[in-house]
């Protein structure tokens, strides 16, 4: 998933009534109450779904591997490689 996916997955779950708020690559999205733990639990579920072959463990699912939308295209790529 690229930065422009996962952002948009990121809008879709959590700002469908904020869609101007900002949400650069680096954004803390805990940090900045845009979702809580269960929210990157939601996260990891929807690109499990979007992903052929990912399956995401419960114990990689932490603020290190999805904390902001770098984190989630960088925990992808090093995942599925």
């Amino acid at each position: 998933m690229t930065e422009s996916e996962v952002t948009d997955l990121i809008r879709d779950l959590f700002l469908a009534d904020d869609p101007e708020f900002p949400i650069e690559p680096n954004t803390q999205i805990l940090d900045e109450g845009i979702c809580d733990s269960l929210g990157l639990v939601q996260i990891a579920n929807k690109i499990e779904l979007k992903v052929d072959r990912l399956t995401i463990d419960d114990q990689d699912i932490v603020r290190e591997n999805f904390g902001s939308v770098n984190n989630i295209v960088n925990f992808i790529k090093s995942t599925c490689s």
